[in-house]
């Protein structure tokens, strides 16, 4: 039987395929991109999340202190803000950057709290972690607090208004280690809570001696 190709009567030389005009520069531009649009997209966007993360490191304002608010009900926004605003007005810039910052950390802890409420129970016990991870860092010197009875009473954790530590069965009363809030450079400043606030400073044990010292020194011109 003869070949398609006998039959069609095909020259070899009809076999031959012809050889396409080569592209111009528009061409291959056009080519490339058809075939490479996606990885350009994604080492643009690649490229614009280390931009944005190496921008947001250097303009990054590091706090000068971090002041600890740690309420019975959740501290509003208005009475963080107007503490933030109070504080920074007397604190020094402590790590020379040419910005005077104060982190005021909210911790919403009641102490007392109903332990039948699951959900309370659950958030409650999210507080204390933050609190304690708090006093193992020693990310705090200062508290503002509106239990301090009761704060004192679970974690003995304040120091006496002498700069001295309570000792192991010692008995302090509120007067011995805290500072009504009206009675500091902060007065004025009320929550909606309308509770009584006080300012104390956390135990110096564990505390390096540079981290004591600009807490002292923010605890003097507050009082």
């Amino acid at each position: 039987m003869a070949s398609y190709r006998y039959e069609r009567d095909i020259k070899p030389e009809d076999l031959i395929q012809e050889t396409p005009p080569p592209l111009t520069p528009a061409q291959q531009r056009a080519n490339w991109w058809h075939y490479h649009w996606y990885y350009v997209v994604l080492i643009a966007a690649a490229l614009l999340a280390v931009g944005y993360f190496v921008w947001s490191r250097i303009t990054q304002v590091k706090p000068d202190y971090t002041v600890a608010v740690v309420g019975r009900m959740d501290p509003d926004a208005a009475f963080l803000s107007e503490l933030e605003t109070k504080l920074e007005a007397v604190a020094d810039d402590v790590n020379g950057d040419g910005k005077i910052k104060v982190n005021v950390k909210s911790i919403w802890l009641a102490l007392g709290y109903d332990r039948q409420d699951t959900s309370l129970r659950k958030l409650m016990e999210s507080s204390e972690d933050k609190l304690n991870s708090d006093f193992y860092l020693c990310e705090s010197i200062i508290f503002i607090v509106d239990d301090p009875a009761a704060m004192e009473q679970k974690y003995g954790c304040f120091r006496r208004l002498d700069g001295t530590d309570p000792q192991e069965g010692d008995r302090v009363s509120v007067a011995d280690f805290a500072v009504p809030l009206e009675d500091t450079a902060l007065a004025g400043t009320q929550s909606e809570s309308g509770a009584e606030w006080y300012v104390a400073r956390r135990l110096s044990e564990g505390v390096d001696a540079d981290m004591l010292a600009v807490g002292n020194a923010l605890w003097e011109r507050l009082m």
